[in-house]
């Protein structure tokens, strides 16, 4: 069974946001551990790059771009990428983690703002169904009665689906292979992630065979193989719909919360799994959508 270039996009997006969902776990662990989020950071990106490196001497890869796109790879990615994980974590501390993860993902939007901005790319009408979709399963997700309506709070969080957004745009414009763009963000993350935690004076070594073991993890299950499976993605499809398609993390979050960390669901979350999952589906078929002769006669009704 052979799948189109288009669908194994969407697939490798999909199964992106699968190992992105163990973030959060690994991210407890160590953090369980007495590292602070910025140590943590660095060295999960410093095995991530470590790890594509390795790969690049395994398949005896050269790096065939120049100094200028790899410099701006290793600034735009790596500035856009830390800058939006560090700063989410600043918003969760105004306006709770519930609330700042809906607000960071409507990082899809940004997408789609920057591309019509830049590029005056058209916007799909079907992609804002399915983030409206999306935005409304996350909300069911997260307990909102821990919201503060903190305007610096959400700006923050704003800001960081913004530099999100930006790390997307950049990775799919600069012409550069998923493998060495993956070193160069990683490199990029590590570097700045290194500068703030020596900066606050919170770095820290790993001293144990466990601390080992869950930083390993970290920067390759859930850092090098999902960037590199998204950038693989975003070759194949648009910048769009792998962004919205990436937005199942939330899914795998609560998944491997229940599964690894022996968290409850409740119904609201049953449903909120449901709806982001139909976004999803939205994103995934929408070419075939597009054609169907209701949705047709519905864009007709309301425009």
């Amino acid at each position: 069974m052979s799948f189109s270039s288009e669908t194994q996009g969407a697939l490798l997006a999909l199964f992106s946001g699968l190992l992105y969902g163990l973030v959060g776990y690994f991210g407890v662990k160590l953090i369980d551990l007495d590292f602070s989020i910025a140590g943590m950071q660095f060295w999960r990106f410093f095995i991530s790059a470590i790890t594509v490196g390795f790969v690049l001497i395994y398949q005896n890869n050269t790096i065939k771009e120049s100094k200028t796109v790899l410099f701006k790879t290793f600034t735009l990615g790596g500035l856009f990428y830390s800058v939006s994980a560090g700063i989410y974590f600043v918003a969760c501390q105004y306006i709770g983690t519930g609330p700042s993860m809906v607000v960071f993902f409507t990082y899809p939007a940004f997408v789609m703002l920057i591309n019509w901005i830049l590029f005056k790319q058209a916007m799909p009408k079907i992609y804002f169904l399915a983030i409206c979709l999306i935005i409304l399963g996350m909300s069911l997700l997260v307990d909102m009665s821990e919201f503060k309506a903190d305007a610096l709070g959400i700006a923050i969080a704003v800001l960081s689906g913004i530099c999100y957004a930006g790390y997307i745009v950049s990775s799919k414009n600069l012409k550069v292979s998923p493998i060495i763009s993956t070193l160069m963000v990683s490199l990029g993350c590590a570097t700045a992630c290194l500068v703030y935690a020596l900066w606050d004076k919170n770095f820290s070594l790993p001293t144990s065979y466990q601390q080992w073991a869950y930083i390993v993890a970290f920067g390759t299950i859930t850092t090098a193989i999902p960037m590199l499976l998204f950038l693989e993605g975003l070759k194949r499809i648009s910048s769009e719909k792998a962004s919205i398609l990436s937005v199942s993390e939330p899914v795998f979050v609560v998944i491997f919360g229940i599964v690894l960390l022996e968290e409850s669901i409740e119904l609201p979350k049953v449903v909120g799994i449901a709806t982001i999952l139909s976004g999803a589906i939205l994103t995934l078929f929408a070419n075939a959508i597009k054609e169907h002769v209701v949705y047709k006669r519905l864009i007709k009704l309301f425009t």
